[in-house]
């Protein structure tokens, strides 16, 4: 595995909405991205969860924390795709930030 890729993301709508909104968001993106990826799984237990990924035959886990004030990811890579890592942060800390919006409840 590659060096873990880790994003936090401010927010002030506390660890419940903050909870709601990024589950409404990977379940968008798991329909939305559903022919990128044949697994793509969150298992949430309180304000973590853990998610799997597994895309050309690669798999990404990673693990989310959602607090009063932030959420945390932590995303683990296997080496095929460290690559991309700096794409893929950015583009994680854009779409977290996207489902954490004002607007967007």
């Amino acid at each position: 595995m590659a060096e873990p890729i880790v994003v936090t993301v401010s927010h002030t709508l506390g660890a419940a909405e903050a909870q709601r909104r990024i589950a409404r968001g990977l379940e968008k993106g798991r329909t939305e991205l559903a022919s990128l990826f044949s697994a793509f799984d969150a298992d949430w237990k309180a304000n973590h969860a853990d998610l799997r990924l597994v895309a050309l035959n690669q798999q990404i886990t990673a693990g989310l924390d959602v607090f009063d004030d932030m959420v945390r990811v932590e995303l683990s890579l296997p080496w095929y795709l460290a690559p991309l890592q700096d794409k893929i942060a950015g583009a994680l800390k854009r779409q977290s930030e996207k489902s954490l919006q004002i607007g967007q409840g």
